[in-house]
């Protein structure tokens, strides 16, 4: 008996695998865009273009100083000193 059918049976369910696992990355992504928008109450275009790159910057960091901790947590300091100085935080004082 051939094997043929198991192969496309297991290529037609990778395929269908990997089509819902892209689409539930990209919704992710976009919901993730959407919490961080209103977490930090971005109101302009300029400001939710520069939280997207941000989150692009920390990816490239993360990935490039995967085996290098101490190099990806400077590059995270980096890029956490923008992020403060483009959007402040909001302390609450104590009475």
């Amino acid at each position: 008996m051939s094997k043929y059918p198991e192969k496309l049976s297991l290529k037609e369910k990778y395929e269908e695998d990997h089509y819902f696992a892209k689409r539930d990355r990209e919704l992710i992504k976009a919901l993730r865009e959407k919490r961080l928008s209103q977490a930090l109450e971005l109101k302009s275009k300029k400001h939710q273009k520069a939280a997207r790159d941000f989150e692009q910057h920390f990816e490239e960091a993360s990935q490039a100083y995967s085996k290098k901790p101490r190099k990806r947590l400077q590059s995270y300091s980096k890029i956490l000193k923008k992020i403060l100085k483009l959007f402040p935080v909001k302390r609450k004082e104590k009475s």
